[in-house]
């Protein structure tokens, strides 16, 4: 490893004898206001503290360093929180199940907690609405019939309410899910139950945001579990996206953006729902297939896009997460972080133990998303620390391990803030956490496969190599499941497979702007190579917006200071050498690019690596377009 990214005021990671501190170089509109560039000598371990000679990913390919999560450039950026209850006392209902019914009660010895005098409870069903134009946004609220003690649940979804009569007064009100066997699902269970060779079942939890090196100052706890009980990591791997959609995506169709776009076009109705995704597949092989995911105004298919028309999964949860967000809300780091008396957060993780327990002796296939405590603030997963690790103490203990690979991951660090501006947050944007739980049955059926999947820890992995994963999982299981490649990276295999371990970013589909195999060393940035990248930069930008035709709306950037300037090593096995920069523009917005640069006669040419991320929030000052792709770049006049 060479190097890494250089930014303001910070020391470059450079492997060399000396470190460079480069600082902010201001820019007037008219050109450069003269700063000094300033020299620190010292070696490596002096001023960062770290060794070296300790990498995730050594290899001639890649070289991913193995930075401490508590390094000095990072630390000031980290505030643990408290876990803060969204409720004062034990909730009023709950629902139990038994011989598949499942039973609304009202819990009698928290009454007097409520309401001193006569209260009075109803509930309703929340169910999807069937609308044309936006079919994966409507719920309807059924009457709210009364109970007392308890009821029958008919539905999957419940509101309740209770009123003290005396002071016409709601007292308490918050929304419940009932997993029951549907008569569909029994009915797949009765083929795929008869199996000779008993399915995996695959178990997928994914919290927004969070790169590895957050997850082990955020989740200590969760961590430790991790650990103790031999989860395996994949500390190599690297996004494939800007957001979570690509990375997403990635994982469950091997497309890359533009494909996914192209083929699923999610901003069209019906176009996800023919999209050949992974849990389409595992649908028509019989398993039970389930996703939730909370914040649902900015879901990975609904955010922007038209969604599902159809319920993807045989339990879809998005109406109950729907139900929930009509409750009393708390926001949090601008996210809807209490709904009613639980947190969005936990509601998604209690949806997953139970439909996890419910079918941990069926084939299943779950998806479930949290972004409300994790997508806009770097520390907000602190607090939930212990509620993480109980969930998966739980799953555990409750048996769910022992036929489920339990896929623990994120799809990219944080993208934005002050963090982003520096070195190791270059880093951390690119690496997001992934954990893997094995079934002891599969160690025993498939020992090299396992233990090919443990070689892959150290090794440069993608959302692309999940995807071959899942479908060899079920040629696996003994299905007659033939596996397709991905269309984005076709050299890539599944993690049970013995492949290539000295892998490229390019063998492995990753654009240069998001690989973090290649170290960057700072230059001068009043230097002619960074003055011209800039140039094109910002030319860049605006093309982008001419293209979408929004230049009547979308103001003019103009450079205001270039916040780092660093130059790749020339990679070995091609001739390839790359600017990454960082800019403030006026006005203010903070861009980064990756630009290959190459000399041809005494012309320096640039050409855009990927995407041009957007490192500061835009959301305040791009509502002037819904176009997702052109809000990182415009800002309204």
């Amino acid at each position: 490893m060479e190097s890494l990214v250089v930014l303001p005021s910070k020391i470059a990671i450079v492997c060399g004898i000396s470190l460079i501190l480069l600082m902010p170089i201001l820019l007037s509109k008219n050109g450069y206001i003269d700063q000094p560039v300033i020299f620190f000598k010292g070696t490596i371990e002096e001023e960062f503290n770290l060794n070296f000679s300790l990498y995730l990913v050594n290899s001639t390919k890649c070289k991913i360093p193995d930075v401490d999560p508590f390094h000095s450039e990072i630390i000031k950026f980290f505030h643990p929180h408290d876990y803060i209850p969204c409720r004062k006392k034990e909730l009023l209902t709950y629902v139990t199940k038994t011989n598949n019914i499942a039973t609304l009660h009202i819990n009698s010895t928290m009454v007097p907690l409520y309401t001193t005098n006569t209260m009075s409870c109803c509930y309703g069903n929340i169910t999807r609405r069937e609308d044309k134009q936006r079919p994966d946004d409507m719920i309807d609220i059924g009457m709210c019939t009364e109970f007392t003690d308890s009821v029958r649940m008919y539905l999957d979804f419940v509101i309740v309410r209770c009123t003290d009569l005396e002071k016409n007064q709601t007292v308490y009100e918050n929304t419940h899910v009932a997993i029951t066997l549907k008569e569909e699902v029994k009915k797949k269970l009765e083929v795929v139950n008869n199996r000779t060779i008993k399915p995996f079942s695959v178990l997928m939890v994914g919290i927004d945001s969070v790169s590895r090196l957050n997850m082990l100052r955020g989740l200590p706890e969760t961590y430790q579990f991790l650990e103790e009980n031999e989860w395996i990591p994949l500390e190599g791997y690297n996004k494939i996206g800007d957001n979570t959609f690509p990375n997403i995506m990635g994982i469950l169709s091997g497309f890359n953006e533009s494909s996914a776009y192209a083929i699923c076009n999610p901003t069209k109705l019906n176009k996800l729902d023919d999209c050949p995704m992974l849990w389409y597949d595992y649908r028509r092989l019989n398993y039970v297939t389930a996703y939730a995911e909370d914040e649902t105004w900015m879901n990975t298919f609904n955010y922007k896009k038209k969604g599902f028309t159809q319920p993807p999964t045989d339990y879809y949860f998005r109406s109950y997460m729907q139900g929930a967000e009509t409750l009393k809300r708390v926001r949090k780091d601008g996210m809807n972080y209490c709904t009613g008396p639980e947190t969005s957060g936990e509601r998604i993780l209690n949806v997953a133990k139970d439909f996890a327990a419910t079918f941990k002796s069926s084939p299943s296939f779950s998806f479930f998303w949290m972004n409300t405590f994790s997508h806009n603030d770097l520390n907000s997963i602190t607090g939930m620390d212990k509620k993480v690790r109980g969930f998966l103490e739980e799953i555990s203990s409750s048996g769910v391990l022992e036929n489920s690979f339990v896929i623990f991951f994120s799809d990219h660090g944080m993208r934005f803030g002050e963090i982003r501006y520096t070195s190791v947050g270059w880093l951390e944007g690119r690496l997001p956490f992934v954990y893997i739980s094995v079934p002891d049955r599969f160690k025993r059926q498939y020992p090299v496969e396992y233990k090919n999947l443990k070689n892959k820890r150290n090794q440069l992995t993608t959302p692309y190599d999940l995807h071959m994963t899942l479908q060899h999982l079920l040629v696996l299981s003994g299905f007659n499941y033939t596996t397709k490649a991905s269309s984005a990276c076709p050299k890539c295999t599944s993690l049970f497979v013995n492949g290539e371990p000295d892998r490229s970013c390019a063998d492995a589909a990753i654009e240069q702007h998001w690989c973090t195999c290649l170290g960057y060393k700072p230059v001068d940035v009043r230097g002619q190579t960074t003055t011209t990248a800039v140039t094109y930069l910002v030319d860049q930008i605006h093309q982008i917006i001419r293209d979408k035709g929004k230049e009547s709306i979308c103001a003019k950037y103009v450079l205001n200071k270039v916040i780092s300037s660093s130059t790749s090593e020339t990679v070995i096995y091609k001739n390839d050498s790359y600017v990454l920069l960082v800019v403030e523009t006026e006005p203010k917005a903070v861009f980064e690019a990756t630009l290959l640069y190459k000399h041809v006669g005494n012309e320096t040419r640039f050409e855009l690596q990927g995407g041009i991320s957007r490192l500061d929030s835009y959301a305040s000052h791009s509502k002037c377009t819904d176009d997702t792709f052109l809000k990182k770049y415009c800002y309204c006049m």
